[in-house]
């Protein structure tokens, strides 16, 4: 066999082919107009329309209101996007055609999440960038490590629950409602769509269990802070955000499809 024949027959080095899976992975969120509106437009809106009933909030609510719903954003990309998108090729039989190749699946896996990184982190961006033109919110350049360092973990663990809830979903069609119906509670309770005013006890210590109360009182905290060192996420933070990554990376292992689900028919 000659060396070029051998050549051949090899795949391409890591770093290509992780980076060849990013920009497919992105092309897959950018042809999901719907979603990447959602992620990216909604919370920029949310921001202007508040703007717009409040002349001036206190500066604890504005920097709350623009880190709830830069985590808004973000964790829309990285849930029902990246598990939307999951679906619908799993659904078309591209998932199965990706399994038969030689891709590794770590790499098929790690450009998904790159990709969702990414997006959900372009998202953070026009949420700050609109509290930072619109509230004047303080954005120091400790204060924006802080928010990377956050925002990174939070997308992390969203991510795998996202890829863990697709054996529940079993149509693309289906997907939209049903990862709404699981999402939204988390994210209005937990103070994403800005902080509420009054809660019960116990559903307040509920939230501080939920994966998007960590990442909105960490992000908070990162915009108010005035210091000179970086705001990292608290401990008990750091454990729950761990925690649901954990759990979701461990039931993706055990329960992801490839394969499309098939229709049932009645007997």
């Amino acid at each position: 066999m000659t060396d070029a024949s051998a050549g051949a027959g090899r795949l391409p080095g890591t770093g290509h082919l992780l980076s060849a899976q990013v920009r497919y992975q992105l092309l897959l969120l950018i042809r999901s107009p719907r979603a990447v509106i959602i992620s990216l437009v909604v919370p920029l809106l949310l921001l202007m329309l508040s703007s717009s009933r409040h002349s001036r909030l206190d500066r604890d609510t504005e920097d709350a209101l623009v880190a709830g719903l830069g985590s808004f954003g973000l964790i829309v990309t990285a849930y029902i996007t990246n598990a939307i998108t999951l679906v619908t090729s799993r659904q078309d039989g591209v998932l199965r055609r990706w399994r038969a190749t030689p891709l590794p699946t770590w790499c098929f896996f790690a450009g998904k999440i790159v990709a969702t990184a990414l997006t959900g982190l372009v998202s953070v961006a026009i949420a700050v960038a609109g509290g930072v033109a619109l509230y004047g919110v303080r954005l120091t350049a400790v204060a924006a490590a802080s928010l990377l360092i956050t925002f990174g973990l939070g997308v992390l663990a969203w991510a795998a629950i996202g890829v863990a809830v697709t054996p529940l979903v079993p149509t693309a069609q289906s997907a939209g409602p049903v990862l709404m119906i699981t999402y939204l509670p988390v994210v209005i309770f937990s103070g994403g769509l800005g902080p509420l005013s009054a809660e019960p006890g116990w559903l307040a210590t509920l939230s501080h269990y939920l994966p998007a109360q960590p990442v909105i009182d960490a992000a908070t905290r990162a915009l108010q802070h005035t210091g000179g060192g970086l705001v990292l996420v608290s401990g008990r933070e750091l454990t729950v955000l761990a925690a649901w990554a954990v759990v979701g990376v461990a039931a993706s292992v055990r329960f992801f499809r490839w394969d499309p689900v098939r229709p049932r028919h009645a007997s």
